[in-house]
């Protein structure tokens, strides 16, 4: 994990010891890592582990699916509303100071929800969690894309996606076995430690290397030569940008589209699609999850090798979302109860699918990284919320006219892919616009 650069930040920070060696480097990189990687694993089990206590929940304070559905949806709905704050925040003040002061804030929610035995209480501490951990995958991408190696985004773009499919394989069984034993109110005061933890970790063991690279674009930025090259600092700016025109189609239908298939879609599809028992699903999805970390672990090891070998990540993310296209194929024709095994066809051009964040993050200058990183995610979630409630609404009017559960979701998957190659299409067809990253990797 560390860099190749001499005048790296990190570098820097072990070099400027008298015999500094490259052990040191490598313990100040594994803090640094490890602190981030914690926060995330805890922020993706917070997002799913709703779905694996949920029947304990509905026993304990009698809530009916709108309440569980509400409740689910809250996380998402104050996660989304701040990544454009989170992006200026990134920026101005760094990592280090925004997610620890964010995980703090998950903390108390998650202490909250231990305590409440309302519907109110229990959203309001939902509300905290989604807001505390929405920064604990930007705020290391924005870190990594200031202070590392443009070739070593990949691969640590692909150990923090390792570690947010542990925090999810985490959340299923063994969340599961221990909130029966325990009980799920003492799952979340263990977790709002655990976020605590985390938190002080970042704080004491992240230096603010990443705030240099910023002062550093504010200054370009303001210097009169480059007013004719002012970079895009507002939301609107971005959005209209060359570079995200591009990609936002495939940032809705494929980034997003993943996120809505994985986090609700698969369930449904394996149980009224193929016909599997609940418990075979819930197996299914636990070997999806598996095979998604190992394609994760994988692409970290592969990716950085093809870029060496001319496969820059643009033809990398082009794969995979010609992989994806083919699998979402696949799915459609293949529905016998064996079929689920589809779904792990899919697991491995998923990352190369979710390096198009990291790709477009190094086509702009480390400046502004954190407003870019945050963009792209505000883009993704929205695109995961539209497409999930997109196929539930297309399910149901196929279902009015006509159709059986089983061919209404089958319909609606089919236009799912017909916008994914839309969507490709698009991508494909565009000039790649030329990078404005003014300040050389």
């Amino acid at each position: 994990m560390t860099t190749d650069r001499p005048e790296s930040s990190v570098n820097q920070a072990a070099a400027g010891q008298t015999n500094a060696s490259v052990a040191q480097v490598h313990t100040i990189t594994l803090k640094i890592f490890l602190s981030f990687a914690l926060g995330y694993f805890l922020s993706y089990a917070l997002r799913s582990v709703n779905a694996t206590i949920a029947p304990l929940l509905e026993a304990d304070l009698n809530l009916g699916p709108g309440a569980l559905g509400w409740l689910s949806s809250a996380y998402f709905l104050s996660f989304a509303s701040v990544q454009w704050y989170l992006g200026t925040w990134l920026d101005r003040f760094g990592s280090r100071r925004t997610e620890s002061m964010l995980l703090g804030t998950a903390a108390l929610g998650s202490v909250v929800m231990a305590l409440s035995d309302t519907l109110v209480g229990l959203s309001a501490g939902r509300i905290l969690v989604g807001l505390g951990v929405a920064a604990c995958l930007m705020a290391p991408y924005s870190y990594y894309r200031r202070v590392f190696a443009p070739q070593k985004q990949a691969q640590l773009a692909m150990w923090m996606l390792i570690a947010g499919t542990s925090g999810a394989l985490a959340a299923t069984q063994p969340a599961l076995i221990l909130a029966e034993w325990l009980g799920w109110r003492d799952i979340f005061l263990i977790t709002a430690g655990l976020l605590a933890f985390s938190a002080l970790a970042i704080f004491l063991f992240v230096p603010d290397h990443d705030l240099a690279a910023t002062a550093h674009g504010q200054k370009l930025q303001s210097h009169p030569a480059k007013a004719a090259t002012a970079l895009p600092m507002t939301l609107m700016q971005l959005l209209r940008h060359p570079i995200m025109v591009r990609i936002i189609p495939t940032t809705i239908f494929f980034s997003g589209g993943f996120v809505a298939l994985q986090s609700l879609w698969v369930g449904p599809w394996m149980t009224n699609v193929l016909g599997l028992s609940l418990n075979a699903t819930g197996k299914a999805l636990l070997y999806f999850n598996a095979a998604l970390l190992v394609a994760y672990l994988t692409m970290s090891v592969v990716s950085p090798k093809l870029e060496a070998r001319g496969i820059t990540l643009a033809r990398q993310t082009t794969i995979g979302f010609c992989w994806f296209v083919g699998c979402m194929l696949l799915i459609l024709i293949w529905q016998s109860p064996t079929a689920w095994w589809a779904w792990l066809v899919m697991a491995p051009g998923i990352p190369a699918v979710i390096l198009i964040q990291t790709q477009t993050a190094l086509m702009f200058p480390k400046a502004i990284a954190g407003r870019v990183l945050t963009t792209f995610n505000l883009v993704m979630f929205a695109g995961a919320f539209a497409v999930q409630w997109g196929v539930g609404l297309l399910a149901d009017l196929f279902a009015l006219m006509g159709s059986d559960p089983a061919r209404a979701l089958w319909l609606a998957f089919a236009v799912l892919l017909i916008f994914q190659v839309i969507s490709l299409w698009w991508f494909l067809s565009r000039d790649k616009p030329i990078s404005v990253d003014t300040d050389h990797g």
